[in-house]
């Protein structure tokens, strides 16, 4: 399936690892948004289905 948000989610080896701080897939991430004008289209998935890109954690119950 073309852009799954869940593998961007639980999979990703960039995506998973910039969310945890990971500072060189930060700097992986930005380079991929400018390749590709605007990230892979896993990424946008995820931004569509929860509200987030795909270097921030998913917002929790309590947030809202």
């Amino acid at each position: 399936m073309i852009g799954d948000p869940d593998f961007c989610e639980k999979k990703c080896p960039i995506c998973t690892r910039a969310r945890q701080g990971n500072r060189l897939a930060k700097f992986l991430q930005k380079i991929e948004w400018i390749v590709t004008f605007g990230g892979c289209p896993h990424g946008r998935a995820r931004r569509k289905k929860y509200g987030v890109r795909p270097h921030e954690p998913l917002p929790t119950e309590n947030e809202s």
